[in-house]
């Protein structure tokens, strides 16, 4: 099956799980993950209570504050590019495209152009976040994030099942979730693009991680804050294992 014959079928699976008609063309699972994931916390009740079905979800804003190096990332969800020097017109499919990249417009009939050192930063601004790892391993996040874990049996399920509830409290614009990218988040000329903005960190940190990230952007991003999603429908997902 296509991507896009794979697509249509789980955007029509996804509303009929009762997703609006937006949520549900939106909402994407990236680099497909079919095993558990497994949340560490600082504290025992946190654990229980996710194991309950209480969703504690963070924000990109927060995890940009955290003092910790490990934990946070002032550039997370940040992406820059920067054009090169390239040459040519409007009939140059690769100059038109590096100048797309770098926020510039060329319509037809153009030529001489000359694009240097363009730089354009992409930021999200903010969005609700749930972050996972794919690998159940104390002994190297536990003293970072805490030695309670509880194990996600289906991210998937998960994910349809959180989205469901948190569109009852918020519109979502958009919705993702997949592995961490772990590369530069930055990129030249006709170099791939790294990744998905809010799906990308740099290697050296945050490799070891693993993180498996569950990510809704709402249509108002400005002034989130965390909060606690009462969402019972994934309790037996959820369980507790340290």
């Amino acid at each position: 099956m296509g991507r896009k014959s794979r697509l249509k079928r789980e955007r029509r699976e996804l509303k009929d799980h009762g997703l609006s008609e937006n949520s549900s063309r939106a909402l994407v699972l990236l680099h497909q993950h079919n095993q558990s994931v497994y949340r560490f916390f600082q504290e025992e009740w946190q654990a229980d209570a996710l194991a309950c079905g209480d969703v504690w979800l963070s924000t990109l804003e927060t995890c940009r504050a955290y003092e910790n190096p490990e934990q946070g990332d002032s550039e997370e969800a940040h992406e820059t590019y920067n054009s090169g020097h390239a040459v040519g017109g409007s009939s140059d499919p690769d100059l038109v495209e590096i100048a797309r990249r770098s926020g510039i417009n060329i319509g037809p009939g153009c030529s001489n152009i000359t694009l240097s050192n363009n730089t354009r930063k992409s930021v999200l601004t903010d969005a609700y976040v749930l972050c996972t790892t794919t690998e159940f391993s104390p002994e190297k996040l536990g003293e970072t994030f805490g030695r309670y874990c509880v194990e996600i049996t289906n991210p998937r399920q998960f994910f349809i099942a959180a989205s469901e509830v948190i569109e009852g409290v918020a519109s979502i614009r958009e919705a993702a979730a997949g592995k961490v990218i772990y590369k530069d988040r930055f990129y030249t000329g006709m170099e791939r693009p790294p990744g998905p903005l809010g799906f990308v960190k740099p290697p050296d940190l945050y490799a070891s991680q693993k993180e498996f990230r569950l990510l809704w952007i709402p249509k108002e991003a400005n002034g989130l804050n965390p909060f606690l999603l009462k969402c019972p429908e994934v309790g037996h997902l959820c369980e507790r294992i340290a």
